[in-house]
């Protein structure tokens, strides 16, 4: 996606600079049976750390970490032999986040909006999350200069990879993008190079170039795992690229030759981890969308197509093309309000399943921010769990019935986390109150006290899916006041509650 201007989809907005990285919110597995309503329950242990702990143990042998990674066997996808489908979503942000600006410039996200993403991720049936490793050209990136890696720049996907893996999630990680914007694009390693753009897809030197960075991020060991990103079974596999083509080409073509470069250089580094085909399509297409050449080189496991808005017969013909050349197809990217289009998400949806395709991510989720709200990025298609308004949750719903008929299994039932008071500040009318809030939540109570030891509700009900970043929440009635007491409870979907967050007086 990524696309703004004349090119798409909306302007990216600076939010709030990060604050301290907090605790990882694990979460609880039962098997209930799958239904329409996403579903919470309470009763077992919250637990939190800093950090997800390394593996302990013995290391598996060779054929068990063969049965821990997903294959392609045919136009299949497959995990220990068993047929293996997901549905998902993009959550590009996970190394480096132009939503949440400092005077830098995009920052990490913290270890607190990685883990919220996760767990509502794993809240939905997500199994497989789709995001960006590609940074390149500026002081944050993996690779700020040419042949100069920056260390620093692994912290927060080291921590995004071990916690998909704590909340059963699996990554698919794209290594560049087209689109020229803050994290850097094909365009940084011509201007490295003082070459055109046709370049990045036709000379030695400049795909020599992007090889090396490649090798640098699949051979990168997580500190936090032990384990190099190319061993992790976490990640799934790795994306040629996000939408890529020549868009000053005559005719902007594709290069197949590129493609095998590519896809042949990631196999020799990663051979057990997927390659996908990161080749850009006409999102007006509707048959014979999928770059041929690209069906027919032997290093690629994965076709990808972006669909906004979502088509039915656009799905359909790719998948039978994508099957005719023995390839898994997927939808790496759709329009999950489906606007714009004839067909609706239960019809699309309904189609992905049927289909055969490998899966489908819609586009996209973003966490909690660090304070009050959600991170937002203001592209028309953001989500934030459950849904903003009836309509979004009414969707939250199919596609939490969606992921459990892809991966025929349960939905896991999220623990409720605590929240956060962040403010409350005495006014002329009453106490403004802020708080971060939980991930799976549906709504929040309030309630004051003035001696700490009997508690009066104040509000029920109360949400942030808005993407605040002022007061969440008011407290007008008699006795709101400086020195008055508040905690916030955060409520499921079902309506049960979680932990009553620490109290904060109101000064």
């Amino acid at each position: 996606m990524e696309r703004r201007g004349s090119q798409g989809r909306g302007v990216r907005l600076g939010l709030l600079a990060a604050i301290a990285a907090l605790g990882l919110v694990a979460v609880c597995l039962v098997s209930p049976a799958a239904s329409g309503v996403l579903r919470s329950a309470v009763g077992a242990t919250l637990l939190r750390s800093e950090t997800p702990s390394a593996p302990s143990g013995p290391a598996p042998t060779p054929a068990e970490a063969a049965g821990l990674f997903v294959q392609r066997t045919g136009a299949s996808l497959t995990l220990g032999g068993a047929p293996y489908r997901f549905s998902g979503t993009n959550m590009y942000w996970l190394e480096l986040d132009d939503n949440v600006r400092d005077a830098g410039g995009p920052t990490y996200p913290t270890q607190y909006r990685i883990d919220d993403a996760m767990t509502t991720a794993q809240a939905m049936g997500i199994t497989v999350v789709r995001a960006w490793a590609n940074s390149v050209g500026c002081a944050r990136c993996i690779e700020p200069n040419l042949g100069q890696f920056n260390p620093d720049a692994f912290q927060a996907l080291d921590h995004a990879v071990a916690s998909a893996k704590a909340h059963g999630v699996r990554l698919e990680l794209s290594l560049a993008n087209n689109w020229d914007y803050y994290h850097g694009s094909k365009l940084t390693y011509t201007r490295w190079r003082g070459l055109d753009e046709e370049s990045f897809f036709t000379n030695p030197t400049v795909i020599g170039d992007y090889q090396a960075f490649i090798t640098t991020v699949l051979t990168h060991v997580n500190p936090v795992t032990g384990l190099a990103y190319k061993d992790d079974p976490t990640i799934l596999g790795w994306a040629t690229g996000n939408e890529m083509y020549c868009q000053t080409c005559a005719g902007n073509p594709w290069f197949p030759s590129w493609t095998q470069a590519v896809a042949d250089h990631i196999k020799s580094v990663a051979p057990r981890q997927l390659v996908v085909d990161g080749h850009g399509t006409d999102i007006s297409c509707t048959s014979a969308c999928l770059n041929l050449p690209s069906l027919d080189i032997a290093s690629v496991d994965i076709v990808d197509d972006h669909q906004y808005p979502p088509s039915v017969a656009r799905l359909t013909d790719s998948v039978a093309l994508a099957r005719a050349h023995g390839k898994a197809y997927q939808v790496g990217e759709y329009n999950w309000l489906d606007t714009g289009g004839s067909d609706t998400l239960p019809q699309f949806l309904a189609a992905v399943e049927s289909s055969g395709a490998a899966g489908d991510l819609f586009w996209g989720v973003f966490p909690h921010a660090d304070t009050t709200g959600f991170v937002d990025h203001n592209d028309g298609f953001q989500y934030f769990y459950p849904g903003r308004d009836g309509d979004q949750r009414a969707r939250t719903a199919q596609l939490v019935d969606h992921a459990s008929r892809m991966s025929r299994s349960s939905t896991p039932v999220p623990v409720l986390g605590a929240p956060l008071l962040t403010g409350a500040t005495a006014t002329g009318a009453g106490v403004d109150l802020t708080f971060r809030g939980v991930a799976a939540a549906d709504t929040y109570t309030v309630q004051r006290s003035r001696d700490g030891a009997s508690w009066t509700t104040v509000s029920t009900g109360v949400t942030d899916q808005q993407a605040l970043h002022g007061p969440t929440t008011a407290d007008a009635t008699r006795g709101a006041a400086a020195g008055a007491r508040y905690r916030v409870q955060a409520v499921a979907l079902d309506g049960l509650p979680g932990p009553w967050s620490d109290t904060l007086t109101a000064t």
